[in-house]
């Protein structure tokens, strides 16, 4: 049952840091800035996100994609329910992906009902090189992203490796 730490420390991070991100943003008024943390590889920037991923704009859609993104919560935590039960391979991977579905839930959730003044899905994590920049992101995006790869790891590399 260790597993299930991994999600909820996930979804602590997460909202730690977007809860300091937007205020930090705010009482500084540094709208439309950014904070260098690497040079100009990794800095910090405060965007709400009101659509999907990469910025795709369902904001006339919110509560579809909310109840959606419910939806998928519950299928996932079902489906490591029974992965943690099994003592299957797959429950590290999908305890990362449901740490992170969960994280930006709680933001789209928060947004529908209107509460604390979210806009969407706080995202301030910007890595570029040069004038290419990625599509900004937050912790539970990176713990999906990791949680994907590890997933494709252990179903294709390992299992052609044996």
């Amino acid at each position: 049952m260790k597993i299930i730490l991994i999600p909820i420390i996930i979804i602590f991070i997460d909202q730690l840091t977007k809860i300091y991100i937007k205020k930090f943003w705010i009482e500084n008024n540094l709208f439309y800035n950014h904070i260098n943390i690497l040079g100009d590889n990794l800095r910090f920037v405060f965007v709400e996100n009101p659509g999907i991923a990469f910025g795709i704009d369902t904001s006339n859609y919110a509560a579809l994609v909310t109840s959606i993104t419910f939806l998928a919560v519950i299928c996932i935590s079902i489906y490591l329910y029974l992965l943690i039960k099994s003592n299957h391979f797959e429950r590290f991977p999908i305890a990362f992906i449901l740490g992170g579905a969960i994280g930006n839930f709680i933001d789209r959730f928060l947004t529908v009902v209107n509460c604390n003044g979210y806009n969407g899905v706080v995202d301030f994590i910007d890595i570029g090189i040069y004038n290419y920049r990625w599509y900004t992101f937050n912790v539970a995006d990176l713990a999906i992203t990791i949680g994907l790869f590890i997933y494709l790891y252990q179903t294709y590399i390992m299992k052609t490796s044996d």
